[in-house]
């Protein structure tokens, strides 16, 4: 049975993936994009997030450069650069959700404002992995598969692992599905499970 996210070992088991040659090589994923989701219960993100902070230090400690990405805070500090934030919180009283949310989404366009942000960073960087996190936070003006499929298209050349809380179903007879909060479903199948990855072969 898969460990849950909050355990110690599992961050150590993190780590064993994260780190290794073959998996940071790409290996035994034919032509597949080195997507990856960890899904996590969202009554532990608090613990979640402070533990994917040590991750990525120990990694980097580990001679690994990780492009790390807080959605949310990427949202805000957007809305912050561009002037918008206080106009945002000022019509969130007065404009209907739909209309707010409609604009939202085209203030924050996946394909040419974030993918190419996280493509810039990762780069920047010289990263040998990109770690995604926030998801929850954005939803629904980002969507954790609209982010994915757009980004394959730009950036396949190194890992990419997304801290998801709520599902990923990967079956064929179930269906391939991310399921955010174990409620909003969405269809998406060019991703991996770590624990997936792990059983083709490190030890």
């Amino acid at each position: 049975m898969e460990q849950p996210l909050e355990h110690e070992d599992r961050f150590d088991t993190l780590y064993r993936i994260l780190s290794d040659k073959r998996f940071l090589a790409r290996e035994g994923l034919g032509n597949e994009v080195p997507y990856f989701i960890e899904t996590y219960d969202i009554a532990h993100q608090e613990a979640v997030y402070r533990k994917r902070g040590a991750l990525e230090k120990r990694l980097e400690a580990a001679g690994l450069s990780v492009a790390s990405i807080g959605l949310f805070d990427f949202m805000i500090d957007h809305f912050k650069s561009t002037n918008e934030l206080e106009d945002l919180f000022s019509a969130e009283k007065s404009v209907p959700k739909a209309t707010l949310l409609e604009e939202m989404a085209k203030m924050l366009s996946v394909e040419s404002l974030l993918v190419p942000e996280i493509a810039r960073r990762a780069k920047e960087k010289e990263a040998h992995l990109v770690m995604l996190y926030q998801v929850g936070e954005v939803y629904p003006y980002l969507r954790t598969h609209e982010i994915l499929s757009s980004l394959q298209s730009v950036m396949a050349d190194r890992p990419v692992i997304v801290f998801f809380p709520g599902t990923y179903t990967t079956s064929y007879k179930e269906g391939f599905q991310l399921s955010l909060f174990g409620t909003q479903a969405a269809r998406y199948y060019r991703a991996f499970k770590l624990d997936e990855y792990l059983s083709r072969g490190i030890k």
